[in-house]
């Protein structure tokens, strides 16, 4: 009897001890706002309102899985998708940039694709992920947003889209369209390096995607580095595309930037610039002069409260004269300036409510807006929302 108690007792530990050595987490994030958009038209009705979702972080449901190895090793894995909660049958994804409702019936809840990867971690040596994968230019232009909002952060993204050619609808229509080759990558494998004295490396590549509407190649490096309250980042990454056929034409973009920032206590800041260059050569060979789009950011966040937290920003948008995504023609360069601000409640740390203004100003021409959709030149867009986020 007693022997089989032990034995019992024995199972029992070992399997209480297997299961601690590794996890799978459920987790998301629902953002619902309520909010009044102008798209600074006179001449019609610009103002639209409506309920939107993922208005200032986006909307997601994910799983993630650790297991310990042993060793200082583990592996892991993330699946992870959007969300569209308010998305109506006509399948528009309920994002703060999105058209007006056309219909009453919902449409689907899952939305676009996002991170999903298996990788493999070794404390000294670091890690590596393989997968569907977001590039490190987009990553950065999140950096540059101190309050991890989307609103000055992602949504801002213009020095890494890869097409010069305007897509007023952010469909992939085009050779490196927008939504196809800045954003997130598949095929793709990056290596983290451990964190030394505050700095930490991380290595990207993408050289298996042939899609005319895809990266090809991506090529990439970033740093960051922490010390107290200040920390600082840096990024370069090149991404080609390619098509056959009579209208042949490679694609070369490059994406540099760095930033640093410094959290007082009373106001955490940060500032960044980002600049992307667009190169293309004709089958003949024929270079076009390279176009360049250049975001500068100051942002900042001060916890006034426990629980109310003030935030916001200033933007500098900017394409050279050789641009034609965001400026009239290639005659003239562009420029825009966005601010915004706004405050957020916090009932818990999962939940909150907020409030935030949004405000741009295109100059005579300009048609930049407050995403990487193309505006219209000379219109000043802007957004007042007021919503509630719950993390899970």
């Amino acid at each position: 009897m007693k022997k089989s108690l032990l034995a019992i007792a024995a199972m029992t530990a070992f399997a209480g001890a297997a299961q601690a050595q590794s996890s799978v987490t459920v987790y998301g994030t629902l953002d619902a706002s309520m909010g009044r958009v102008d798209t600074g038209a006179t001449t019609t009705n610009g103002i639209t309102t409506k309920l939107v979702g993922g208005a200032l972080v986006s909307d997601r449901l994910g799983f993630k899985g650790v297991e310990d190895l042993g060793g200082g090793r583990t592996a892991r894995f993330q699946l992870e998708t959007g969300l569209a909660p308010f998305s109506a049958a006509t399948g528009e994804v309920g994002t703060g940039g999105g058209n007006a409702m056309t219909s009453d019936t919902p449409g689907s809840i899952i939305a676009n694709r996002r991170p999903t990867f298996i990788g493999l971690t070794d404390k000294t040596l670091g890690s590596i992920d393989a997968g569907s994968l977001y590039s490190l230019g987009f990553l950065f232009t999140g950096y540059g947003d101190v309050g991890g909002n989307n609103t000055l952060g992602t949504n801002l993204s213009h020095a890494t889209v890869v097409s010069s050619t305007a897509d007023t609808t952010d469909t992939a229509t085009t050779v490196g369209g927008t939504t196809s080759a800045f954003k997130l990558n598949s095929n793709a494998m990056q290596y983290t390096s451990p964190t030394i004295a505050g700095v930490t490396a991380r290595v990207y590549n993408v050289t298996n995607n042939a899609a005319a509407n895809g990266a090809g190649k991506v090529t990439a490096a970033d740093l960051m580095y922490t010390l107290g309250g200040f920390n600082a980042g840096a990024v370069y990454e090149v991404k080609t595309v390619s098509t056959s056929g009579a209208t042949f034409n490679a694609t070369k973009h490059t994406s540099m930037g760095f930033g640093a920032g410094y959290d007082f206590g009373v106001i955490n800041t940060r500032a960044t610039i980002q600049k992307g260059s667009l190169d293309v050569t004709d089958a003949a060979g024929a270079k076009s002069p390279t176009a360049t789009v250049t975001v500068t950011k100051f942002t900042a966040i001060a916890p006034v409260t426990p629980t109310i937290d003030i935030f916001g920003g200033y933007v500098i948008l900017a394409e050279n004269s050789q641009g034609t995504m965001y400026s009239a023609s290639t005659s003239v360069a562009g420029k825009a300036t966005l601010m915004n601000v706004g405050a957020a409640y916090k009932f818990s740390k999962r939940t909150n409510v907020y409030a935030y203004y949004t405000s741009l100003d295109n100059d005579a021409n300009s048609k930049f807006g407050t995403t990487t959709k193309v505006g219209t030149v000379n219109l000043d867009p802007s957004t007042f929302a007021i919503g509630m986020r719950h993390s899970f």
